[in-house]
């Protein structure tokens, strides 16, 4: 009985120690983490409205999302001292699930897609990263119903990743018209 509660002990200080060691690495890599992610959403926007001067976050408008796609963040675009547009970070839904940033201008217009991280199966699913896919919306109305096969070229054999686009164009260009009208922005 002695010798089951000293392991019991010495396996406690163990687990102790490799809890604080945890912590303090989770402490340390925490921020470093965090940079990367924003440069990369920044980085997104850039690649969304490259003419950009710069990038605010909406702070005074709330979007209700009315589907299972979720707005994650709504950014002013910049222009000289103009609002030039939106770009709206959503995450839905797709085979497994998708985060995209999509840019919206003034007129109304989608001004590009970026896909921020995808992890539906590799093959069909992924086949939502390759450019002649995502590309394709850059230029269509932000109004669109976004109906595969009808407004977009589907991607043959993934309908159920295709499907759950089409859901996260819809919700992102309704929060983002939203906004935009919302300040007057959208013509």
């Amino acid at each position: 009985m002695k010798e089951m509660l000293k392991l019991g002990f010495v396996l406690a200080i163990f687990a102790g120690v490799a809890c604080v060691a945890l912590a303090l690495v989770n402490n340390v890599t925490a921020p470093a983490i965090a940079a990367v992610k924003e440069e990369k959403l920044y980085g997104g926007f850039r690649d969304v409205f490259s003419d950009a001067d710069s990038f605010k976050p909406v702070t005074d408008y709330e979007y209700t999302s009315s589907s299972a796609v979720t707005v994650d963040g709504i950014f002013s675009v910049i222009k000289g001292d103009k609002v030039a547009g939106v770009v709206v970070q959503v995450t839905g839904p797709t085979y497994d699930k998708a985060t995209v940033i999509v840019g919206i201008d003034g007129k109304k217009v989608i001004s590009g897609v970026k896909i921020l991280e995808i992890s539906d199966t590799p093959g069909f699913g992924q086949r939502a990263t390759e450019p002649q896919f995502y590309t394709q919306f850059a230029g269509k109305s932000a109004v669109s119903e976004f109906v595969p096969k009808v407004d977009f070229d589907a991607i043959s054999g993934a309908s159920i990743t295709t499907n759950g686009f089409a859901a996260i164009m819809k919700e992102a260009s309704a929060a983002g018209l939203g906004y935009l009208e919302s300040i007057g922005g959208a013509k």
